[in-house]
């Protein structure tokens, strides 16, 4: 074919036909443009779908790492609200806070040592390896949805950060609380199941309470916030394919 163009253009110098050469000189540019602009247009083309093949594994591993989040707050909820009717039945000045929250609690038959009352290990820790790995290596644009990633960025920079928080305040507490009542623990002779008297304890069981009603119902809103993100990822996702 390059031959071809070579002949003519070589026939038309020769016939000094240089109007006709000049215009199939353009032609040949045009033509030469219009190639590169398909090129490009398939090779942006190629890369869109790269891009969007990537945000749709993105999104698709942090909703798994946010369903894995909702069933541990599930456990961490139905432990917390255990606890708290084990406080409760100890001392019934106690008030059940942010009922409508966080539901009914379940039904005890007391307490059988008094470290349970005090002991807890249950915290939430959220899996983020998705997340940080997506904002380490700037990544982020990639979620062209900026509301939705704000949604996501929210869920993991500021409500779970406040959960791991109270948390960590819970744990130090029941660490406190058993230190300080370590011979109570060991050596107490309360029955069983065993009923307090003792204003100390029944002070500290109060302060607790209010502390794990406080913890648990900020987990329970999480929870509904995650399950609210989930949705909106549903969808997003669906509107990539």
């Amino acid at each position: 074919m390059a031959k071809i163009f070579r002949k003519i253009r070589h026939n038309m110098i020769r016939d000094k036909k240089v109007v006709n050469y000049v215009l199939y000189a353009i032609g040949e540019i045009i033509l030469v443009v219009i190639g590169i602009l398909i090129a490009l247009s398939i090779n942006n083309s190629n890369e869109l779908k790269k891009t969007r093949d990537a945000e749709k594994v993105y999104l698709k591993e942090i909703k798994s790492d946010l369903v894995q989040d909702t069933l541990l707050l599930s456990q961490v909820i139905k432990d917390h609200k255990w606890r708290i009717a084990q406080l409760m039945s100890q001392d019934t000045t106690i008030d059940l806070i942010f009922e409508e929250i966080i539901g009914k609690l379940p039904k005890v038959e007391g307490v059988s040592e008094l470290e349970y009352i005090f002991f807890t290990d249950r915290k939430f820790r959220p899996k983020i390896g998705t997340y940080n790995s997506m904002i380490s290596e700037g990544k982020s644009n990639i979620i062209r949805n900026r509301e939705l990633f704000n949604n996501i960025q929210n869920i993991y920079e500021l409500e779970a950060q406040n959960i791991i928080s109270i948390g960590e305040d819970v744990l130090d507490r029941s660490n406190e609380l058993r230190n300080k009542y370590a011979y109570e623990i060991k050596y107490g002779d309360f029955g069983s199941p065993i009923i307090i008297t003792d204003k100390r304890i029944l002070a500290d069981i109060y302060i607790s309470s209010r502390q794990l009603n406080y913890y648990t119902r900020q987990s329970v809103l999480l929870k509904n916030s995650i399950t609210e993100l989930i949705a909106l990822i549903d969808i997003e996702y669906k509107s990539l394919k």
